[in-house]
Order: C-alpha cells, then sequence, then structure tokens
C-alpha cells in the first residue's frame, strides 16, 4: 500500500470517528437545550395557571389547540410536579398521534386539589432538531469530501520531490558514468534524504569501480603466468619417464588450470560488457547464427543422444554481433551442460523472441538467484557458475529481457528482443524522470 494511501484511509477514519462523535454530541446538546426551553415554557404555563386559581379562586378553562393541552382533573392530595413526554393519540383514532412534553403539578381550589397537566407538541421541535442535523450532516460530508480533495492535493504536490527522487534511484545503475543527481526541495527531510542518497550512490560507484579496477588488471595480469604455467604443464606431461601417479597429479593440476584460464577468462568478458566495450551495433540474423551453432553442437549431441526440436524463423536483430554469437554459444551450452543421456532440447525463433528449453535432472531454479555469479549446481564440478551471469549480462546491455520457467519437467530460457526497442526509445527522451 502506497504512503498516501495509508494517509488518507487513516485521515478518513479519522474525522469520520469525530465527526460522528461531534454528530452525537451535538444532537444530544441541541435535545436537552431544546427540551429545557420547553420545560421553561411549561413552567411559565403552571405560573399563569396558578396566579389565576389565586385571583380567580377557580380553575382557567380547559385548552386543546393544536400544539398545547391543559386538562384539570380532582385528586386527593397535594402531588410533587414532574415532567414526562408521552404519545398522544388523535381524537379521531386512526392511530396517529403526537408526542407532547407535559408538566403535571396540583393545584388547590376552594378545599380542593386539582392535578394540571400541560401539555406542549414535541412535534417542531423535533422537526427543528432534524432539520439542523441534516444540514449539520450535509456539511459534514461537504468538509469532508473538500478535506480529502485538498489533501489529495497538497500531499501530491508536498511528496512530489519524494517520488522523483524514488524515480531516479530506481534507474540509477552503479556501473554507468552518471552520477545520481537528485532535485533540491524546499522542504528540508526531503532535501536531508537527497544529500544522504547522493552521498551513498557516489561512495558505491567509487567502491564499484574500484573493485572493477581490481578484477579487470587482476584478469589481464594473471593471463601471462597462466599461459607460462600451461605450457609448462604440457611439456611435462609428455615426458615418458612420468609414472603413473604422476601423471594423474598433474592432469589434474592441468585441469584445474584449464578451469581457472576459462573462469578469467569469463570475469574478463564480463569486465568487458560491463565497460560497454562491445558498442558497434550491426543488424544480426539470429536465424542464420542460430542454424550455424546448432551444426558445431550438433555432434556432440549425438554423441549425448540428445535430441533437437527446432522452429526457427527469420530473425534480425540490432546487437554487437560478438556479443550475440557469445550469448547463443551459451545459451547453448547450458542447454547440453545441465541435460542428460537421451534428454531433449527445443528451440524456438521469432522475430521477438527466441526460446531454448531442455531437459534436466535438476528441479525448478529459483529465478532470484539464478544470475548470481558463481552459482553452479554441486554436481556441475567443471562449471564456473558464469555462464547465465554472462548471459544476463549480454540482455541487460543489448536492451533484451530474460525470463525463466520451468514447466513439462523442462528449463525454460525466454529472451525478448522488444525490450531493446522500447530500453533504446525511453532513455532518449526520457533518461530519469
Amino acid at each position: 500500500m502506497k504512503l498516501f494511501a495509508k494517509y488518507s484511509r487513516i485521515n478518513v477514519v479519522a474525522t469520520v470517528i469525530i465527526f460522528l462523535i461531534a454528530c452525537i454530541a451535538f444532537y444530544f446538546t441541541l435535545h436537552y437545550v431544546l427540551m429545557s426551553q420547553i420545560d421553561q415554557d411549561l413552567k411559565i404555563e403552571q405560573r399563569e395557571i396558578e396566579t389565576f386559581v389565586k385571583e380567580h379562586n377557580r380553575l382557567p378553562e380547559n385548552i386543546s389547540v393544536k400544539d398545547q393541552l391543559i386538562r384539570y382533573q380532582p385528586i386527593q392530595k397535594n402531588l410533587t410536579p414532574r415532567f414526562t413526554t408521552r404519545f398522544v393519540k388523535e381524537h379521531d383514532g386512526d392511530g396517529g398521534g403526537e408526542k407532547f412534553r407535559q408538566l403535571a403539578f396540583s393545584t388547590k381550589v376552594g378545599q380542593q386539589w386539582y392535578q394540571a397537566t400541560v401539555s406542549k407538541s414535541l412535534e417542531a421541535t423535533e422537526n427543528l432538531t432534524q432539520s439542523i442535523l441534516i444540514i449539520a450532516f450535509i456539511t459534514i460530508l461537504v468538509i469532508l469530501l473538500v478535506t480529502f480533495l485538498i489533501n489529495r492535493i497538497v500531499l501530491k504536490r508536498i511528496w512530489k520531490p519524494f517520488y522523483q527522487s524514488l524515480d531516479a534511484v530506481k534507474d540509477f545503475k552503479v556501473g554507468e558514468t552518471a552520477a545520481l543527481q537528485l532535485s533540491p526541495s524546499a522542504i528540508n527531510e526531503f532535501q536531508l534524504m537527497n544529500q544522504t542518497l547522493e552521498k551513498i550512490t557516489r561512495q558505491a560507484k567509487l567502491d564499484y569501480l574500484s573493485l572493477k579496477t581490481f578484477s579487470e588488471n587482476a584478469s589481464h595480469e594473471i593471463q601471462t603466468p597462466l599461459a607460462v604455467i600451461r605450457s609448462k604443464l604440457d611439456l611435462i606431461l609428455q615426458d615418458e619417464s612420468l609414472t603413473q601417479k604422476q601423471s594423474e597429479a598433474l592432469q589434474a593440476a592441468y585441469n584445474s588450470l584449464q578451469k581457472l584460464t576459462r573462469l578469467n577468462q569469463s570475469l574478463l568478458l564480463l569486465a568487458k560488457i560491463e565497460n560497454n566495450q562491445f558498442e558497434t551495433l550491426q543488424s544480426v540474423d539470429l536465424k542464420s547464427m542460430l542454424q550455424e551453432k546448432v551444426t558445431d553442437f550438433n555432434e556432440l549431441w549425438q554423441t549425448e543422444n540428445i535430441s533437437l526440436h527446432a522452429d526457427l524463423l527469420p530473425a534480425v536483430v540490432s546487437m554487437n554481433k560478438d556479443l550475440a554469437e557469445i550469448l547463443i554459444n551459451n545459451l547453448l551450452s547450458n542447454a547440453t551442460r545441465h541435460n542428460y543421456n537421451g534428454g531433449e532440447i527445443s528451440i524456438s525463433l521469432t522475430k521477438n523472441f527466441l526460446e531454448i528449453a531442455n531437459t534436466s535432472t535438476q528441479s525448478m531454479l529459483i529465478e532470484t538467484m539464478l544470475y548470481r555469479r558463481f552459482l553452479k549446481p554441486i554436481h556441475q564440478s567443471d562449471s564456473n557458475g558464469l555462464g547465465l551471469s554472462i548471459i544476463k549480462q549480454i540482455c541487460d546491455t543489448s536492451g533484451f529481457s530474460i525470463q525463466y520457467s520451468f514447466n513439462q519437467n523442462k528449463h525454460r530460457f525466454v529472451i525478448s528482443f522488444n525490450a531493446a526497442k522500447s530500453y533504446r526509445d525511453e532513455s532518449k527522451v526520457n533518461p530519469i524522470k
């Protein structure tokens, strides 16, 4: 959930609860005030009746009008005045009626006590209360709506620098030359965040460049000693005076040297790709290139009884030709290395994507860890764990997307070419949002 949505939800819920409590409190307060006013009017009527009895020594006439009723009835003794609220039916007996507020008190005429009941209709009071509540409810709804709109507009503007910085950080790549540039903000917290992000990314770029330089230099410098060691081992292995045990030990050393050489070459290749040293782009006919590579691998597949199913349609992409050959070679090598005797490899090529699938004794792989360097199956001791890393780096550099899936007992890698065009177009039009 987005921060703005979270805040808006909490704000709306809190505001609604507060307004509901305020409405309830307002209703009871208004009801109390209006009832108190009616009670005061009833007390005034009581005083007028008592004054009339004192002056005339008789009861006033009964009154029966729409909003007021006055009734008298004889009683045996003096009663304490009391207020009540009652529902009085109409005289015609149609089931209708009104609520009245009543004051019952006793008054004495001569030697006889009478109970006087003064009733006032609550219809006008209830209508007034309902009208006020409706107006208050509508006002609250308007306030809620206006507050929500204002918050949405204001908060959107306030948080705009944050989302701009977030987009810039998303587009930032530590391997690129350009440094992270964030727009200044008038909000202190956002400005501090931007400064911290710029500082962290600068340090990350420096660390990355230092590590990359070290890797490149180490890989370059190690090539000559490796070549010397390999040539010396070749000479020693040709010595016929070696015992069986010595030959096996030297052969193991030679195999390890070969693995180290391949690892060094792979690291150099990754460094070159990351440094954009394969900048020359040209139209590459993937169908013809795949047909050539299939011919190269065909003898190995026949030896291991691996069957091939190929569906190749014409496909021309704009990329570096050397990278295209490395990409296809690594994909086919990966599908072959992780296959089994009597297995199957499927290749499908269209103008939009390339899919290579292979059977394997391995179950589904974890995609989030798939392209990590030096990640390799336990049983593949001859693998340096860089094949998929190189494939991913070539796809990223060429603007392709790669997806992995496992279905029908096959590992599938799908490379989409359409991402290349959109990637290059967006980088020209809108490099950083």
